[in-house]
């Protein structure tokens, strides 16, 4: 036999075994969706101890349920794992047969994140969650900026997604305010580098307080960031700002508001975008935000880029608040959201991912 052919295939044959190795080693090790696949389900025992996982919580990890509330052997990662402990999780469903799907629900997750109010733990981990995951569901408007490909299963569905219009006589009441802004306070001090303060871009939120107050003269609530000296600086009779409020009482709040204000830019589909359009609230938002902007239509709000035309951007909202009722907005919701719509959407992305998994399921959602 030639020399060099000789040489070509113990070359063939070496990169062969390394390959065969590595895939062996990272099946082993679970850290595969190849891995995912070939386990079967959990057995009753682990899923007794999911159950308690559940129960426990531990983010970023995320837990489903079909339409009886019955607990799902299917995991969601969230976010960057933040210590060993959420990461060994991993490892652990995937060797007792649970499948670990990626949802994008964190600020830009899983493009890294280096804002000072971020956990750097991600920084120093070597997971790729890209390359380890394959099933996704995605609030991102290109993803593939985001590391994901065409070998991604990617599903545009968010938790936001999951809530249904209320009715009538929950949504009728006085109006006491014209805008509502949600930006929690980070502590006593009003940081500008604070956790909330970045999230929910309370920087451009304050360069769009006097366009609201002043030029248009409307009374702005805004939940959490007391501290900041705006009731001084505005007014007490312009703006009102409130602690941290129970979850009833907000929702009143926004029930007792005209318009939701959302200058937010990283964040990933921010909830309180749905409970507020359940309401018929149009949205004022800020089209540089990372998960979100597909809920504003011309029916139920606007998009902004900044200071500079957020100011028209208001005005046409005002029109459209008074020219279209919020029946319009609960309407389109209707139309393209609610529980048992997205329940089944994901139900059936699902299904395709894992067959014979969930097929007995007619609807999953969130626990």
């Amino acid at each position: 036999m030639n020399t060099t052919i000789l040489l070509f295939i113990i070359i063939v044959l070496f990169i062969y075994s390394i390959v065969t190795l590595f895939r062996a080693i990272r099946t082993r090790e679970g850290f595969s969706d190849t891995a995912q696949n070939s386990i079967g389900k959990p057995t009753p025992e682990y899923m007794t101890v999911l159950a308690e996982h559940q129960k426990k919580g531990m983010f970023p990890w995320r837990w489903l349920k079909n339409e009886k509330g019955q607990l799902l052997p299917i995991v969601l990662v969230s976010a960057f794992f933040r210590d060993d402990e959420s990461r060994n999780r991993y490892k652990e469903y995937i060797d007792n047969g649970v499948k670990v799907v990626g949802i994008t629900a964190y600020k830009t997750f899983i493009k890294p994140i280096y804002d000072p109010s971020e956990d750097t733990y991600h920084h120093r981990d070597d997971f790729d969650y890209a390359g380890l995951i394959k099933n996704w569901l995605v609030c991102f408007k290109d993803y593939r900026e985001y590391g994901f490909t065409d070998q991604h299963n990617v599903m545009d569905i968010s938790e936001s997604d999951f809530y249904d219009v209320e009715p009538e006589e929950k949504t009728k009441v006085a109006k006491k305010y014209d805008i509502i802004y949600v930006c929690l306070k980070d502590n006593d001090f009003c940081p500008k580098d604070g956790w909330n303060a970045i999230n929910r871009n309370f920087e451009l939120a304050q360069k769009c307080l006097p366009i609201m107050i002043k030029e248009f003269g409307l009374k702005v609530l805004i939940i959490g960031r007391v501290g900041c000296g705006l009731e001084e600086l505005y007014g007490r009779e312009n703006i009102e700002v409130t602690d941290f409020l129970p979850w009833s009482t907000f929702q009143e709040k926004l029930r007792e508001s005209r318009i939701l204000f959302v200058p937010n830019i990283m964040d990933a589909s921010p909830r309180v975008i749905a409970e507020a359009m359940i309401k018929g609230l149009p949205v004022i938002m800020n089209r540089n935000i990372v998960c979100g902007s597909k809920y504003v239509a011309p029916e139920t709000g606007e998009l902004f880029n900044d200071d500079t035309d957020f100011g028209a951007a208001l005005s046409r909202t005002l029109k459209k608040y008074d020219s279209i009722s919020p029946k319009a907005v609960q309407s389109w919701w209707a139309s393209h959201y609610g529980i048992n719509r997205s329940a089944k959407r994901l139900r059936d992305f699902l299904v395709a991912c894992y067959p014979g998994l969930v097929d007995d399921s007619q609807e999953v959602s969130f626990f």
